[in-house]
């Protein structure tokens, strides 16, 4: 509780013009009105049309009070506003669906728009073009948490330079067809809402963490898992996570943790959301990045800097402890950014005083919404545009108007938002005749963001030519040049010679993102068997970019060469680090003959100090000493190479080999391996069970992997936590864990919230589902366990701490 002394200023609910009073914009801005309620209600996210039309989805039985009453009501909707005098002002507005349950995305394209209504994607046709959805179609499921769990379900539907929608807070990504969509696998990244620059790399964050970019393409991530993270993704783009609001902010979920609260303002991020990427000239900001904390009830700005490939960013404001944009209104909640043709930064403003889920409401902030009569009103909303002060509004036509050959200039427009909807346009028309003219703009487009979206064009009109990426691929801008490689591979598969070589000079000197590019695309090359002429090539590159002082881009090769680890060695002639990164690889495969292969190759070498260094990258990939390593490595004989190494008695490697001798346990007939219970067909099916109650729960934030998301939750794939002490993970998975903490040999320092509402049964299972996958053999957790840990600790409403769990104090 707060103590008697605070006062806390009234939330006292405001009209538009009065909330407009509250904000606190940086020198150089102003704030204008473009719509509220009664026109617009309860609205999460927004985005323009091709014909500068802008959709909305409204939560309307979201969060009525703080336990959620009716919230699977379908009162939400996807609506259509409407400027119909180009005032910048929304006149009227369409409803194209009604009745739905939280839908969460919405992205309009021609002749309908993809909706994500839980639990499922659907295309929503609309061949009349009256702005009413005609029916839906299923394109995919797998987002029930979105009704639920509202927090963690995928969201977003970005169609970005790569020609794929990508979503956030979830790993598939979905393609266009002329004939429909098709959902294929990727990295995920995010929690709500997500963005990209002019170079097609995606940004997006989780609620305490500030911003997060791909620094390559998310898709190469697809499948990684026992592998881990491919470098370069999930990268956090800024460190310091502070904020600064301009009022008083107790009424946030965790403000009884001392470090939440500064003088009883937030002090750092808690609810963060929707970044976006401003790529326009209309305000002095391009290339700058938006985030929205509607805890904090203000937007932040991050400037960038590259640093040798990697991206880092810092608010202006910081010295003077102040932020972009701020509010004194309580009820202000920013919640999602878009961007506009005439250049604007346009907010989504939920407005209420109460946004929080009720899965994750604390007692602390259920006293401070009761007291303070946070709950209510509802039914509210508001969207406002970021301008320059001074500036008169930029009015341009829309895209839709234009004919093809229009649209083919625009993509050399200043502004991002009016290339990407030229470009979807052009992809969507199917306007082949233009290809001579792309071709012509890739050539003399002045600015590299115009000549990315050239190249994006021509891909997404399956129209790439190999001379257009010999030029791209000359270019001296490194986007360009990555852009070209991410389209090189049919190419370079067809025996294109002059492509060949090009890739062959870059690999010797190259920026060091086009490095990581590369490396992926050779790695394309060797995952396929149709071009295994080509596979000597392509594993020469990886050689020479395996040999260069990045530390980031050997991962990569080490984990991108499917399979060819022990090639590599062979064909390596760089730094001893590049030996240990592939040993290292090679063992997280869990592929038996590799891991052999891999022993055979340490043995046979003949320089001790390598034969270590592979020994010890092997050693790498293993869980810690302790249960999770005994019996990781699996095999029907115990490698003899180990045995020769350990009989050669050398002081260096013996020690090393016997301990991977004791991570070895043998298995017979290819059957489960000896220190693996067999299971009874009913634990089996509690297994099962388990592994929907993770799909539907856990999942979302820890992946289907098991591999955990960056930022957001940590690795349970050989996690001590999940194969150690059962009665550890049952009171972590009743009552939540709050950091520092180690998992799967990374440190983190985030909370995580109990999920003591499920049955006992189903946790148990659950819990049993986890000690069985990824390759662990623990035993399984019986429900009564759950029932006994839930009724001795049962008044327990804070996580626990590390020191807790093992005894310490």
């Amino acid at each position: 509780m707060l103590p008697d002394s605070v006062i806390v200023p009234p939330a006292t609910p405001r009209t538009p013009a009065e909330e407009l009073g509250t904000f606190t914009v940086a020198e150089g801005f102003r704030v204008e009105l473009v719509a509220s309620e009664p026109l617009v209600r309860d609205p999460v996210v927004a985005h323009f049309d091709a014909s500068g039309r802008i959709w909305v989805c409204e939560w309307r039985s979201y969060m009525k009070d703080v336990d959620a009453t009716d919230e699977s009501e379908p009162t939400g909707r996807v609506i259509v506003l409407h400027d119909r005098d180009g005032d910048g002002r929304m006149d009227d507005s369409t409803v194209f669906l009604d009745e739905q349950v939280l839908p969460r995305a919405v992205m309009p394209m021609r002749g309908g728009a993809l909706v994500i209504e839980p639990p499922k994607l659907y295309w929503c046709p609309d061949a009349d073009g009256d702005l009413k959805a005609d029916g839906k179609e299923e394109i995919t499921a797998g987002f029930q948490a979105g009704i639920d769990n509202p927090e963690h379900s995928g969201n977003g539907l970005l169609w970005g330079l790569d020609n794929r929608i990508r979503l956030a807070g979830d790993k598939r990504v979905v393609r266009w067809r002329r004939d429909g969509f098709v959902v294929e696998p990727g990295s995920g990244g995010g929690q709500w809402g997500l963005t990209h620059d002019d170079r097609g790399r995606y940004y997006f964050n989780y609620n305490s963490d500030w911003l997060r970019c791909d620094l390559v393409p998310g898709h190469y991530g697809a499948g990684s898992g026992a592998l881990g993270r491919l470098p370069g993704l999930n990268h956090q783009v800024v460190r310091n996570q502070s904020t600064w609001p301009v009022r008083i902010t107790p009424g946030i979920n965790r403000g009884y943790q001392k470090h939440m609260l500064r003088d009883y303002k937030l002090a750092r991020t808690t609810g963060v959301c929707s970044p976006y990427v401003y790529r326009s000239h209309a305000l002095p900001c391009r290339g700058d990045v938006f985030v929205c904390e509607p805890c904090g009830n203000l937007v932040r700005r991050f400037v960038l800097q590259d640093q040798d490939g990697r991206l880092a960013g810092d608010n202006p404001y910081e010295g003077a402890k102040g932020e972009f944009l701020a509010s004194t209104d309580e009820r202000f909640r920013p919640v999602h950014l878009f961007g506009g043709q005439d250049g604007g930064l346009y907010v989504v403003d939920m407005y209420r005083g109460l946004i929080q889920h009720r899965n994750y409401v604390t007692t602390f902030l259920r006293h401070q919404v009761k007291k303070r009569g946070l709950e209510q009103p509802i039914g509210r909303g508001r969207i406002w545009r970021v301008v320059a002060a001074g500036k008169e509004r930029v009015v341009r036509p829309p895209v839709a108007e234009l004919a093809d050959a229009e649209l083919v200039a625009t993509l050399a427009d200043d502004c991002g938002v009016t290339r990407d909807l030229a470009r979807l346009e052009l992809v969507q028309r199917q306007a082949n005749g233009v290809v001579p003219d792309l071709q012509r703009l890739l050539r003399s487009a002045p600015a590299a963001a115009g000549r990315i979206a050239v190249l994006s064009a021509l891909d997404g009109l399956g129209m790439v030519e190999a001379n257009d990426l010999r030029v791209a691929m000359r270019d001296a801008d490194a986007g360009v040049v990555c852009m070209a490689l991410t389209l090189a591979r049919p190419h370079l598969v067809a025996g294109d010679g002059l492509l060949w070589v090009l890739c062959e000079n870059l690999a010797e000197n190259s920026a060091r993102n086009v490095g990581w590019q590369l490396a992926l695309t050779m790695g394309e090359i060797l995952g396929r068997r149709t071009a295994n002429k080509h596979h000597a090539r392509a594993l020469a590159v990886m050689a020479k970019l395996a040999g260069r002082d990045d530390g980031d881009l050997r991962r990569i090769v080490a984990m991108h060469c499917h399979g060819r680890q022990v090639d590599l060695l062979g064909a390596l002639d760089g730094p001893p680090p590049a030996l240990r990164e592939l040993a290292r690889v090679a063992i997280k495969t869990r592929d038996a003959k590799l891991q052999s292969d891999l022993f055979a190759a340490a043995a046979a070498q003949t320089d001790v100090d390598k034969q270590r260094l592979l020994l010890r990258g092997a050693l790498e990939a293993l869980p810690k000493k302790g249960p999770a390593r005994k019996g990781w490595l699996s095999f029907s004989e115990t490698p003899p190479s180990l045995l020769a190494i350990v009989r050669a008695n050398d002081g260096k490697t013996t020690p090393l080999a016997n301990e991977l001798l004791g991570a070895i346990a043998l298995q017979s007939d290819g059957g489960d391996a000896a220190v693996g219970q067999a299971l009874t067909e009913a634990e089996a099916g509690r297994v099962r069970a388990g592994e929907r109650v993770y799909a539907a729960v856990c999942a979302a934030c820890h992946q289907l992997d098991g591999n955990g998301m960056r930022g957001l939750a940590p690795p349970l794939r050989d996690a001590e936590w999940v194969t150690g002490v059962p009665e550890h993970l049952i009171k972590i998975a009743l009552h939540g864990v709050s950091g520092p903490i180690e998992a799967a040999g990374e440190q983190w320092n985030r909370e995580m919230p109990g999920q003591g509402h499920l049955e006992d049964e189903d946790l148990a299972n659950a819990l049993s589902y986890l000690r069985r996958a990824f390759g662990h053999r623990g035993s399984l957790i019986d429900k009564a366990d759950i029932a006994a840990a839930r009724k001795a600790h049962g008044k327990r409403s804070e996580p626990w701490t590390v020191a807790e769990l093992l005894g310490e104090r």
